[in-house]
């Protein structure tokens, strides 16, 4: 029986960025955002069903909205209910280490070194941003849509990508965009029409369609334009500003997009290339959301352009090293995913310490987080109570928040009047009686907490370094 053939080094390289994606992934999950996903995918795993309309808030219950991200949720709620939010973290982990095995693959240079900077770079580009939330699938439903075109896969491909992406986040018009960049730059490059790359742009429209079939509906398909109604609002949250270089997420992107620009004026780059590559960095540096997306776009983009002109064969193979120590390599690597994997299921799965844990524990205590009382927080602290509430019975589940991080489901009212009391306006007060709001919680440096001690109506019951609760004395 033949010996079976070592991993090759420029395997080992993929699987190592890889690597690095799985275990970015496999941290302790904070984002306020995932709190609130996960708390609705354990509703619908234990056969709730799919809100349609707000069952969290007081200041728009019964509101209707639309759960974009129902897909996602779900697996969220099946992990939670197999393994706790242990189990959904190694999910995260295993998500972002797929989406950098994607990008690895994209970025394949021809060459174990070259491929390996070319991974390194755009992987580099947008992972400073990546999260754990139902955006990873939609990064990974554009990796893939990239990779069947790059590589002339089936079209039909497609459909199944698409159904996915659309019934787990609304940045499927990024998949629409690059796709036309890329029939406009071969249009130009060739001078002729690309029959064969419109063909994949008619699949993907025909998976729009196909989406539409799914427990809520087509209005899965219109759900972006809530950003175009709400655009007042959706410029106020950070993840739709520009990036900010000063700070370490960005400046780590702009070292790695610089890198990759000098990679691309050293060849000349084709107009199927440079179209949907320029389009996407733009972007990005519109809103740090899209930085991930120009990330993968650019992978192939960065592999063409290393790819070795003129290299002598063999070249590579006398560089490698034997098999063995391959092997070895291997091993080693294997190790560490294993040392990932155990690490994140022996913990919690969750990281709260920037939430006012303290504090809703003593409200709760109080009975101030159940109706009739109502409590203003932020919309970061509306999530980990949302999130927290579903570790009581079933009955006791009467947490209702003021605001969360949903802006596409709030009514503008709503959002405004948060905004309000965020940057403690002169209406702030009257914002809050209009509510009925009984209880702030409510971060200690913000204006808000010094207007209400003015008054000398709202009395302290809870105090930390960070966080305060006011009620109406």
């Amino acid at each position: 029986m033949a010996a079976r053939r070592a991993p090759s080094l420029e395997a080992l390289f993929i699987a190592a960025v890889a690597l690095f994606g799985f275990g970015s992934g496999t941290r302790p999950i904070s984002d306020n955002s995932m709190f609130l996903h996960m708390r609705t995918g354990i509703e619908i795993a234990t056969g709730h069903g799919i809100p349609s309309h707000d069952p969290y808030s007081f200041t728009a219950h019964g509101h209707g909205w639309v759960v974009q991200s129902w897909f996602a949720e779900l697996t969220y709620g099946i992990a939670h209910r197999i393994g706790g939010f242990s189990l959904v973290s190694l999910e995260q982990g295993l998500l972002m280490g797929l989406l950098a095995l994607l990008i690895a693959i994209l970025a394949r240079a021809g060459t174990p070194l070259r491929t390996a900077l070319a991974a390194v770079i755009a992987v580099g580009v947008g992972s400073a941003f990546w999260s754990p939330r139902p955006l990873l699938y939609g990064l990974l439903a554009l990796a893939l849509t990239v990779w069947v075109v790059d590589r002339r896969k089936s079209p039909w491909l497609l459909l199944p990508v698409v159904w996915i992406w659309v019934n787990t986040h609304g940045s499927f018009p990024l998949g629409l965009a690059w796709l036309a960049a890329r029939v406009v730059g071969e249009l130009i490059d060739r001078r002729a029409v690309p029959r064969e790359t419109l063909r994949y742009l008619g699949v993907f429209i025909l998976g729009l369609g196909v989406a539409a079939l799914n427990p809520v509906g087509p209005k899965l398909l219109t759900f972006p334009l809530a950003v175009g109604d709400k655009r007042e609002i959706f410029k106020t949250i950070v993840e739709w500003r520009s990036p900010n270089f000063q700070e370490s997420a960005g400046l780590t992107s702009l070292v790695f997009l610089s890198v990759a620009l000098i990679v691309l004026l050293r060849r000349k780059v084709d107009w199927a290339d440079l179209l949907p590559a320029v389009g996407f960095v733009a972007l990005g540096l519109l809103a740090m959301r899209n930085v991930p997306a120009a990330g993968i776009v650019l992978a192939p983009v960065i592999g063409r352009a290393l790819r070795p002109q003129g290299a002598l064969p063999g070249v590579e193979a006398r560089l490698a090293p034997p098999g063995g120590v391959n092997w070895a390599l291997g091993g080693v690597l294997a190790i560490v995913y294993l040392a990932f994997a155990v690490g994140s299921l022996q913990g919690t799965g969750l990281d709260t310490k920037t939430y006012p844990v303290a504090a809703a524990r003593q409200l709760d205590r109080m009975g101030l987080l159940r109706e009739p009382h109502r409590v203003a927080e932020q919309d970061i602290v509306g999530c980990y109570l949302i999130l927290r509430d579903v570790t009581k019975p079933e009955g006791l589940r009467t947490t209702r928040d003021f605001i969360d991080d949903r802006y596409d489901m709030y009514p503008l009212a709503v959002s405004r009047a948060y905004g309000t009391l965020l940057h403690g306006g002169a209406t702030a007060l009257d914002v809050l009686d209009r509510y009925g709001v009984d209880v702030v919680l409510w971060n200690k440096g913000l204006p808000l907490v010094g207007q209400l001690q003015a008054t000398g109506r709202w009395r302290q019951i809870y105090a930390d370094t960070t966080w305060i609760a006011l009620q109406r004395a």
